[in-house]
């Protein structure tokens, strides 16, 4: 059943809702065991099976609050087996921003001087990239949120030094045709953790607006560069 979903492309959330709509129909088939358990004075596995019912029937509810009303009930022990297992024990779905996260907190952003028109070039660029499959997008018409998710690293991108203290920032759609869209000053050697993608198409409320794409460039900040110096002595 989930590889002829994941066959279809149809997103989690309503994937998820079918699985739920779906788990009615062993919980209707314990229930009946039960009766007939009932009905025969098998009372050992009547209990037995009466417990494994009202388990089905309360993983029902809490799926059916959260993947229909988008609620948490208070009553979901499944939050404490997140809070206090690790991360690796769950294939859980935000350990990669929280990841990201402790990369940004030793990331500083830089300034980059881009020339005038570069949100037109990288816009182009990006559509290609999205076309290519290069970019993982979302289906707006299914989930809100950007069409591209926040902080996606740009894949092509190359910083050139041109003089002392002077950077030049190059994009493009590959390797091969790399072009300047902007200059960055520093004092100090950048040692980059990444350009990344801010902005684009997103859907809030059911309304879809559109913001022109962005670029922020992140360099490894001194302390974190310090501390990475200590971890390798």
């Amino acid at each position: 059943m989930n590889k002829f979903l994941g066959f279809l492309d149809i997103s989690p959330k309503y994937s998820n809702r079918a699985y739920t709509l779906l788990s009615i129909l062993p919980t209707v088939y314990i229930l009946r065991i039960v009766y007939g358990l009932w009905l025969n004075h098998n009372y050992l596995q009547l209990a037995i099976y009466s417990l494994v019912f009202l388990i089905l029937v309360y993983f029902f509810v809490l799926n059916f609050f959260y993947y229909f009303l988008d609620k948490n009930l208070k009553a979901d022990v499944t939050q404490l087996f997140v809070k206090y297992l690790p991360d690796d024990a769950f294939n859980i779905q935000n350990e990669q921003p929280k990841k990201a996260k402790k990369v940004f907190e030793q990331a500083e952003e830089v300034t980059v001087d881009f020339i005038e028109d570069y949100q037109l070039k990288l816009a182009e660029d990006i559509q290609e990239l999205i076309t290519g499959g290069e970019l993982t997008t979302r289906d707006l018409t299914q989930e809100e949120g950007f069409l591209i998710d926040e902080n996606t690293l740009y894949p092509y991108y190359y910083v050139k030094q041109i003089a002392p203290q002077r950077y030049q920032l190059q994009i493009g759609k590959n390797y091969r045709e790399l072009e300047s869209i902007g200059t960055i000053q520093s004092k100090e050697a950048l040692k980059p953790i990444g350009l990344f993608i801010v902005g684009g198409d997103f859907v809030k409320e059911g309304v879809r607006y559109h913001e022109p794409y962005r670029l922020k460039f992140l360099v490894k900040t001194e302390e974190a560069t310090t501390r990475s110096r200590r971890s390798k002595k």
